[in-house]
């Protein structure tokens, strides 16, 4: 509740807070800044957005270093996904998904969160195991296939970049899932 009247009653407009993430989370520096408007719709329980899932991620990588685990997680920085253009056959999504495993993946388990326009879903791409799962609280939808297709489709070229050319399976898990 403090919070909440600090951010409504005190933090003007053009206010921000700047937030650094590790070199480490995403292979390279990443920083961005929170505007009150995205404290607002947290506390406020709105649609959240990707400064809010920077944040959930942020959080998560900090509380796996503490516990000696971040070696075993990767993430994919979501920020870049959304201003690459889908093109014709989402070609420039794969290429980033592959530049992004090549810069953290090692021997991982790897998280790519991605919004399809109005809800968010969960793309694990676990390494060793050549597997990929998609996580969606919301039942099937065709146009998931196409997300599917362009993680699958990074998944592949990263592979043979690695001298694996089985090509990765995919399982969609949905609905409330623990």
């Amino acid at each position: 509740m403090q919070v909440y009247l600090y951010v409504d009653r005190l933090m003007n407009e053009s206010e921000s807070i700047y937030i650094e993430f590790m070199d480490t989370m995403f292979g390279r520096p990443k920083s961005i800044r929170l505007l009150r408007e995205d404290i607002l719709c947290f506390i406020e329980m709105r649609e959240i957005g990707l400064r809010q899932i920077l944040i959930y991620m942020g959080y998560l990588y900090k509380y796996l270093r503490d516990e000696d685990r971040a070696d075993y997680i990767s993430f994919v920085d979501l920020g870049n996904l959304s201003t690459c253009p889908f093109g014709k056959d989402g070609r420039d999504i794969s290429q980033h998904i592959v530049e992004q495993l090549e810069a953290v993946c090692r021997d991982s388990i790897c998280l790519i969160p991605y919004n399809t326009g109005y809800h968010w879903i969960l793309t694990i791409v676990i390494e060793d195991k050549n597997m990929i799962y998609l996580l969606d609280s919301m039942s099937n939808r065709n146009r998931d296939d196409v997300w599917k297709i362009m993680v699958t489709n990074g998944v592949k070229i990263y592979n043979v970049s690695k001298g694996i050319t089985k090509v990765p399976d995919f399982k969609q898990l949905t609905g409330n899932l623990k």
